[in-house]
């Protein structure tokens, strides 16, 4: 609608010659200025076509409709904002005895979103500057000004409701960006929640025997390609699926730690869990993975039980089911809450599909088609004023 009216707005006068005359002059700079009212237009409407096709309808929707909700009373561009978490401090995995803590919600100012977007921009090895745009200033370039002081009438007000579209689109992709460093930050050792141990005792055969858990839970995008799966062949790891927000198909991996009586750690990671596939009531028992050989003798399993998921939260209880000579018995670690932004995990998770670097990509070009519009309106509005300004 803001471009609608730009356009009209910014119409040349009837008749009036685009010559080398100041009024010709001015005259080609409402042209150009209409046409990167239009372009920015086209831009946005493009870009929600390819959040559709990248993601869905519905996650494109709820997508696009929190970023102007969260800045549903913003006039001047560079008090554009989004959110997003500081995973800062949390990404290394964890020390035995520890669970990963409450992330940090932080703002992304549009100083942060232009910063973030030139990044994009230079992985396409673009030479355009975005801080052409002046998304994050709440003044013009000074030649545009001019020339819009010169219109007089809303073209300026309507100059800047149209800006504001455009550095939309610069938060959009500064947001892809956000995500795909995080996933850079977490694409080897994954997102750690927690690191954890347990012992008990418990009869077998007779005679007392003490049995051993240790866990340690990671989100992975990226299945590790070192990991060994011992005594596991039948096990296909696989990575994480494009999610869309779903964060009850996520899956977890256990890298599990076992010890019998005695003898020595055993590694046997890792244990990839389905969230929806593990989700219990409170009458539901653990789910157990298959059982596998610890020792010639000894039997283990790796059991899980989700409680309760939310998009900050989860709440998990892993156990170890141990079989020996007829007997079995159980070690938990018992129930855990750990904090964690599991709706923001998800996405920064679908960033290493194919169809969202792809979209990332995309984005980028409707920012660069803005710009290569707006460079040509502030050199013919540089022309005019070199002429005009007296």
């Amino acid at each position: 609608m803001a471009a609608a009216v730009l356009m009209m707005g910014l119409m040349p006068a009837s008749g009036m010659a685009a010559d080398n005359s100041c009024s010709g002059q001015l005259d080609q700079v409402k042209a150009s200025l209409q046409s990167l009212s239009s372009n920015i237009g086209a831009a946005q409407s493009a870009m929600h076509k390819d959040f559709d096709n990248a993601t869905s309808k519905d996650y494109a929707k709820a997508y696009l409709d929190a970023l102007e909700k969260l800045n549903a009373s913003v006039t001047d561009a560079s008090k554009l904002v989004n959110t997003s978490y500081d995973l800062s401090g949390h990404t290394s995995p964890l020390a035995e005895g520890k669970v990963n803590t409450a992330v940090k919600t932080v703002t992304v100012t549009m100083g942060n979103a232009v910063s973030l977007a030139q990044a994009a921009l230079d992985e396409d090895n673009t030479k355009l500057d975005l801080a052409e745009l002046r998304c994050d200033q709440n003044t013009e370039d000074a030649a545009i000004s001019y020339a819009l002081d010169a219109m007089g009438g809303d073209a300026a007000s309507q100059y800047r409701k149209s800006k504001v579209t455009a550095c939309k689109i610069v938060q959009v992709l500064a947001n892809l960006q956000d995500k795909k460093q995080k996933l850079d930050a977490i694409r080897k050792d994954g997102y750690p929640l927690l690191h954890l141990s347990a012992k008990d005792k418990k009869k077998f055969a007779g005679k007392q025997r003490t049995i051993q858990l240790r866990a340690d839970l990671r989100l992975y995008p990226i299945y590790p390609d070192n990991v060994q799966l011992e005594n596991a062949k039948d096990i296909t790891p696989r990575d994480q699926t494009l999610l869309l927000g779903k964060i009850e198909g996520i899956d977890l991996s256990y890298n599990s730690y076992y010890k019998w009586s005695d003898d020595n750690w055993h590694k046997l990671n890792l244990y990839q869990y389905l969230i929806g596939d593990t989700r219990a009531s409170d009458k539901d028992d653990y789910i157990c993975y298959p059982k596998l050989k610890l020792t010639s003798k000894v039997k283990v399993a790796t059991c899980v039980k989700v409680k309760d998921i939310t998009s900050d939260h989860i709440k998990i209880a892993v156990a170890a089911k141990y079989w020996y000579d007829g007997d079995s018995g159980v070690v938990k670690i018992g129930d855990q809450t750990i904090p964690a932004p599991f709706g923001y995990l998800a996405d920064v998770s679908d960033m290493k599909e194919k169809k969202m670097q792809d979209l990332k990509s995309k984005v980028a070009d409707r920012v660069l088609d803005v710009l290569a519009k707006h460079s040509d309106a502030a050199k013919k509005a540089q022309d005019f004023k070199n002429q005009c300004s007296g």
